[in-house]
């Protein structure tokens, strides 16, 4: 009986041993997959971002050596058209003199206050628009004419009601880019499907609750995409608010000197400025938030190879 209840606890033993050992199997190969997984969608990152750097470095070195080739050529005068290696010396002498660096800054501290106070009062004006929904269908009709009104006609305006100073280019810049953020904001809240607020509202949510925890969220796309256009308008209402309003300093301020001196080197060189800043701004913040906003939302695809 003793040596039969021995062999009984034994066989116990070596089948909970047998157990555990699968199991720590099992957890190995999964991780093992999972990293393998992770590591392929890595590297696969990783040749995306090289094979668009590579694109974008002889697209670059194209366009340079046709400009060259043009200049060379003596199509236009030298005053018309500089060669790169003049463009390249007077962005030298901005950055010497610390011209460029102030200009970009200061240029840059308007531009955040003015999108800033643009999000702030779209998001209020749109989701006003949806509670209300007569202000929120005459509001609408005055909004889309407004936001394809030409960002320089409110430069007069704007001069003659402010002033030449930074309130009034402030002002130009709020009234480009305000009128996207509400027609983005209330079209977003609108086009919500009937059957999610139903749902939503089926499980006890109303109120606060139901706006922050569902409409906030499924409105977060067209939101996002509002935001990115309004600060595209943003940055060009800015650019010409600084040229036209004489602004004392500013990427505006400098090509507004170039074309007093004639110098279109320095005036190209505040246009590769401004197509570098636009196009760092897009990659690094709203690309990444736009991403980021999707892959929560499930709207992100992305094709993995296993």
């Amino acid at each position: 009986m003793r040596n039969s209840s021995k062999d009984n606890t034994n066989t116990k033993e070596d089948k909970n041993k047998e157990i555990k050992i699968k199991h720590l199997q099992d957890v190995e190969s999964t991780t093992v997959e999972k990293s393998r997984k992770h590591h392929f969608i890595f590297a696969n990152k990783k040749k995306i971002n090289f094979d668009e750097l590579a694109n974008t470095t002889l697209f670059l070195m194209a366009f340079i050596g046709i400009w060259q080739l043009i200049y060379v050529l003596g199509i236009w005068p030298k005053i018309s058209l500089p060669s790169p290696l003049m463009v390249a010396e007077s962005f030298y002498e901005l950055l010497q003199n610390n011209m460029l660096i102030t200009s970009i800054a200061m240029t840059l501290y308007r531009l955040t206050i003015g999108f800033f106070i643009s999000i702030a009062l779209g998001v209020a004006i749109g989701l006003a628009m949806v509670k209300f929904t007569g202000f929120g269908k005459t509001m609408g009709s005055f909004a889309i004419g407004l936001q394809s009104f030409p960002s320089v006609a409110w430069v007069p305006f704007a001069i003659l009601l402010i002033g030449l100073n930074d309130a009034g280019i402030l002002f130009v810049v709020v009234m480009s880019s305000v009128f996207s953020v509400m027609m983005s904001t209330y079209s977003g809240m609108r086009n919500i499907p009937t059957i999610y607020i139903r749902a939503a509202k089926n499980m006890g949510a109303k109120g606060i609750h139901l706006f922050r925890y569902l409409m906030i969220p499924a409105a977060t796309p067209a939101l996002i995409t509002g935001i990115k256009q309004a600060w595209s308008f943003a940055w060009h209402a800015l650019i010409g608010a600084e040229i036209l309003m004489a602004a004392s300093i500013g990427i505006g301020h400098i090509l507004l000197i170039g074309r007093e001196f004639q110098a279109m080197n320095q005036i190209i060189a505040s246009m590769i400025t401004i197509f570098a800043l636009g196009m760092l701004f897009d990659r690094v913040l709203f690309m990444k938030l736009e991403d980021k906003v999707r892959e929560k939302w499930g709207l992100k695809q992305e094709q993995e190879n296993t």
